[in-house]
């Protein structure tokens, strides 16, 4: 179902829909209610808290039997970032109050994860925490075979994204996760795999089962659904320590009053994004295919970064050398089109794409990343006419210097 975003007369092209989606109709419909006419509290004892206790359950249940979970076995949160502190600190706050130290426990990621998963790996240094950063090919997936000879006695949990929020490279998730449960079968210390599947929804199954991990994260702003809101998956076997104390909420792991408008509408755009993704990544992966051909042939000097096969449907991530890719996004917005340099959360920190950096080890090209992601709305037409308006910004910008892109 498509349906328009802007009001405005003239047309918006959006091509951010990494940082955050519109919410679908079918969404908002459903949350409406529980904003001022079902407006209890759900842990009240009287008939309308309880009534609305049961449409916080049964969007639970709705969620779980679509992920392949029990309902016990999901949080809900605020969002991406909070689900990710709660499954990197939760886990090693759980350990830690059952006597292992700090300095006795490692952790193995990444150095392209989004700045939810870095900052709180930092933080975690900082009290003693170990943490190993496993190497990444140019193409951006893991290197499984470096990866494996990280794991030790120590190490209690691997975390990395099912696919990167900048270049969109999808991982292996399947084979890791066969990787760990290798490992752990050999020795008493057990690995937790988590991952981050915050851009995934629309795109890919995130059923628990079927990627073998322990823990996920999803984030109802990136498939359609309210910002503010999201989910921590959980196996029942994960011990986790909570980061609010007040209450007894979320079973345990989430003091303070449920939102009840948030949490149905992250379930129903959950479930919304789940229900139709195949043929939503078909579509849109072919508009993906056809804007980088167009690229490439149309614009010198373009360079494609991460994986082409291994790639979520509605992300292109490029760079133009010699190109102030933070001056085009803002040229760009005066003709309509709004773009990234990278993800959101890292905007704003004027250093170029960390992200591309520690894949290539190429800074020219890490300071001259455009981020391009679709949405349900994205037509052949938008980018063919995004195409043209990048066009017509190199050769005002390097009128004299456009043969030498080619190099």
């Amino acid at each position: 179902m498509k349906f328009n975003v802007f009001k405005s007369k003239a047309k918006r092209i959006h091509l951010d829909y990494a940082s955050t989606t519109p919410v679908a109709p079918e969404v908002l419909s459903a949350m409406l209610p529980y904003f001022n006419t079902e407006w209890a509290n759900p842990n009240a004892v009287y008939r309308e808290g309880v009534r609305v206790r049961k449409v916080v359950e049964d969007a639970r249940e709705e969620l779980a039997r679509v992920l392949r979970v029990r309902p016990q076995d999901v949080t809900f949160t605020s969002g991406g970032t909070e689900s990710n502190n709660l499954a990197l600190i939760g886990i090693v706050e759980a350990l830690h109050e059952e006597g292992c130290v700090y300095e006795n426990m490692e952790i193995i990621s990444t150095k392209i994860e989004h700045p939810s998963i870095l900052e709180t790996l930092t933080y975690l240094e900082k009290r003693g925490v170990q943490v190993m950063y496993a190497p990444v090919t140019e193409e951006g997936t893991i290197d499984s075979g470096a990866l494996g000879k990280l794991f030790s006695e120590k190490t209690i949990l691997v975390t990395f994204a099912y696919s990167n929020s900048e270049v969109g490279v999808i991982q292996n998730v399947k084979k890791i996760s066969r990787l760990v449960r290798a490992w752990n079968g050999n020795h008493e210390r057990k690995i937790v795999t988590h991952i981050d599947a915050s851009q995934t929804p629309l795109w890919v199954s995130c059923e628990l089962d079927m990627l073998g991990v322990d823990l996920m994260t999803l984030d109802a702003g990136k498939c359609y659904g309210p910002k503010g809101a999201g989910v921590l998956v959980h196996r029942h076997w994960v011990k986790l320590s909570p980061l609010i104390h007040g209450g007894k909420q979320e079973y345990g792991l989430r003091a303070g009053t449920e939102n009840t408008a948030l949490i149905v509408g992250c379930a129903r755009a959950i479930v919304r994004a789940q229900g139709g993704y195949e043929a939503r990544s078909l579509a849109v992966a072919k508009l993906r295919d056809s804007f980088i051909e167009h690229l490439v042939k149309e614009i010198p000097g373009v360079h494609v970064n991460g994986s082409r096969e291994s790639r979520i449907a509605n992300n292109v991530n490029i760079s133009i050398l010699g190109l102030d890719t933070e001056y085009a996004t803002i040229w760009l917005d005066a003709q309509g089109i709004a773009v990234s340099t990278r993800s959101a959360c890292g905007s704003g920190e004027g250093t170029g794409s960390s992200v591309v950096r520690e894949m290539l080890h190429d800074e020219s090209r890490a300071q001259a990343t455009l981020r391009f992601t679709f949405g349900e709305e994205t037509t052949k037409q938008d980018l063919i006419y995004t195409v043209e308006m990048i066009k017509k910004h190199l050769a005002l910008m390097h009128p004299y210097t456009a043969e030498k892109r080619k190099v």
